[in-house]
């Protein structure tokens, strides 16, 4: 009733799954996001993401989302350390067996700050790198602050894929 046309779900409708009927009802689309917050999560980093988005998809089929409308987001940062980062975003091209677009918000967060400094160019230049790492690992969408380093850095990568796919 608000005007809004997407739903962003950060606990991907695990503690509230109302928003999935919501989302039904409005006709908005859906960005289901992967946490580790307030749960045990499992070892290997990519067997969570699908142990908890499959968990997530079928609350969603189960509320009458059809697939066309749904994003995931891997979660970058939500209840992951450096190194569950890093791991993640190596493997991120494990997720696309999940069949869905996939959504990436790593602007500026603790992993950008760790790597590269805490200044706010130090943490633009991170995430500039991990878009460029994460579109040529097949990302779709990019959550950012500084919109037009983060463009430019993927049309580099753009640029990159074309080219693997004509040759």
């Amino acid at each position: 009733a608000a005007g809004a046309h997407i739903d962003n779900d950060v606990l991907g409708l695990q503690r509230e799954p109302d928003i999935a009927h919501v989302a039904a009802e409005t006709g908005a689309g859906l960005v289901i996001m992967h946490t580790g917050r307030g749960r045990e999560k499992l070892a290997d980093v990519i067997a969570d993401q699908f142990l908890f988005l499959n968990r997530s998809l079928e609350i969603a089929r189960d509320a009458g989302i059809p697939d066309d409308r749904i994003v995931l987001d891997p979660g970058f940062a939500f209840a992951k350390d450096g190194e569950e980062n890093l791991e993640l975003m190596a493997r991120f091209g494990e997720l696309h067996a999940l069949g869905f677009p996939l959504l990436v918000g790593t602007s500026r967060k603790r992993l950008a700050r760790h790597l590269v400094g805490g200044s706010d160019e130090g943490r633009d230049i991170g995430t500039a790198a991990t878009s460029v790492i994460l579109r040529l690992k097949g990302a779709s969408i990019f959550r950012v602050h500084n919109v037009a380093v983060n463009r430019d850095a993927l049309a580099f990568a753009d640029a990159m894929r074309e080219r693997e796919t004509v040759a």
